[in-house]
């Protein structure tokens, strides 16, 4: 996919909009003991190359992970995950951008069993893929 409007007009398509906020990123830091300084230090961030603060890669992958929940609970199925695949985190999520995570079981790949197989991406305010990721879902029911 290559914007947020191609892979929404696709047919099922699950979407979570959020704005991340500071209060996201310190909630999230305090959560995982993840305190890297590039996402909670201004002074430190601003001399490195993203030039300010930045959300976790994992917060995303979060939102997606929520569009995955709406996408399964809507269809009806119970499911646990069965993982990440091929997670990269393309560009910098900043305080107060918008972002929309995206989920759709792919078309093009076939169950094996119980374990079906989905495509996330996530995109900024400005038409911009910040994360992407293959996800394995595990139906129960």
């Amino acid at each position: 996919m290559s914007s947020l409007t191609q892979f929404r007009d696709q047919s099922g398509v699950a979407m979570v909009s959020k704005t991340i906020s500071e209060a996201d990123v310190y909630q999230f830091a305090g959560m995982t003991g993840d305190l890297h300084p590039v996402h909670v230090n201004a002074a430190y961030a601003s001399e490195r190359p993203v030039g300010q603060r930045i959300a976790h890669g994992v917060l995303i992958l979060g939102l997606m992970s929520a569009a995955c929940t709406q996408w399964w609970q809507r269809e009806g199925q119970d499911i646990v995950s069965y993982g990440w695949d091929r997670v990269r985190f393309t560009k910098p999520v900043y305080f107060g951008d918008t972002i929309t995570a995206c989920y759709l079981v792919d078309p093009e790949v076939p169950a094996e069993g119980n374990k079906h197989f989905s495509r996330a991406e996530a995109f900024n305010q400005h038409d911009e893929v910040v994360a992407v990721g293959h996800h394995i879902a595990f139906v129960t029911e």
